[in-house]
């Protein structure tokens, strides 16, 4: 859904009664602040019953407020700045039922569909095939990828980082390998020198892949293939627990289709045993 669709339902809400009219006035000139609202803080601002804030809801062709506001969030969230995001630490959104667990509970039980999606597959096969492999983002969408780069590099070589101010950063694309694949993750507030980056990537040709939180993500023309993960918004900063979840799925894909994993994972193990990398609990007496 895009904001346009999202305000063609509010007029269109508007025309099935006097209150759903009044509401859909004021969410059409402030819906980003309706964006950070509970169902009682936007029936207290408008002057109406929550009750009547769930029935616009339903009227616009959602299952509830929740499922409305979520819309929302995720058609503004970009537009967002981190003091505005401060309401979900003191209103009834840290209420019993947390909307941020809420939303990363039904961001996980979509994974089962997402990870059959071709585009999955075509990252895992993508990352096979490269002889090179840099891990890219900026910003909270480069915190993924310590983790990916470190169980990746457990599988396959040739698994290098590149974020501002780091040299790779600076210097990759100078001399254009075919073989080297970037993957990037553009995550809101889809961070300048990232989009930037990557269009001139594009521009060279670079094969890139990346995961990111919708189809109007400026990743989506900057590369191919593109994996769509969501991203909860309903805390002070964005959850990432399906993005994760999703990584570690795309390594062990990528580690099915490796030649030679087993040997490569004992070779690690002994390697780890010898140089005393983890802690034994002593023998008892």
């Amino acid at each position: 859904m895009t904001l346009e669709m999202f305000h063609a339902q509010v007029a269109a809400a508007a025309q099935t009664s006097s209150i759903n009219q009044q509401i859909a006035e004021y969410v059409s000139e402030h819906y980003r602040e309706a964006s950070f609202m509970t169902a009682s803080e936007l029936a207290h601002a408008i002057g109406v019953s929550q009750a009547s804030i769930t029935r616009f809801s339903v009227a616009m062709g959602f299952s509830g407020f929740t499922d409305f506001v979520r819309t929302l969030q995720g058609l503004v969230r970009e537009q967002w700045n981190t003091p505005e995001r401060a309401v979900y630490v003191h209103s009834e959104w840290a209420g019993k039922k947390d909307l941020l667990v809420e939303q990363e509970i039904q961001n996980l039980e979509g994974l089962p569909e997402l990870v059959s999606d071709s585009h999955v597959e075509a990252v895992a096969r993508a990352i096979v095939s490269a002889k090179r492999v840099i891990l890219a983002g900026a910003r909270a969408s480069s915190t993924i990828i310590p983790y990916a780069a470190y169980f990746l590099s457990k599988v396959k070589d040739g698994v290098e980082i590149a974020t501002p101010n780091t040299p790779l950063w600076e210097t990759f694309g100078l001399d254009p390998d075919p073989e080297s694949l970037v993957v990037a993750w553009v995550f809101p507030r889809y961070p300048e020198a990232l989009v930037t980056w990557l269009e001139r990537l594009r521009q060279q040709h670079i094969p890139v892949a990346a995961f990111t939180d919708r189809w109007v993500s400026p990743a989506v023309q900057l590369a191919d293939p593109v994996v769509v993960v969501p991203v909860a918004s309903a805390s002070l900063f964005d959850s990432y627990a399906a993005a994760f979840v999703l990584m570690n799925y795309i390594i062990r894909q990528v580690a099915a289709l490796t030649p030679g994993l087993k040997q490569r994972l004992e070779a690690l193990e002994a390697r780890e045993q010898a140089n005393h990398a983890f802690w034994n609990r002593p023998n008892a007496k």
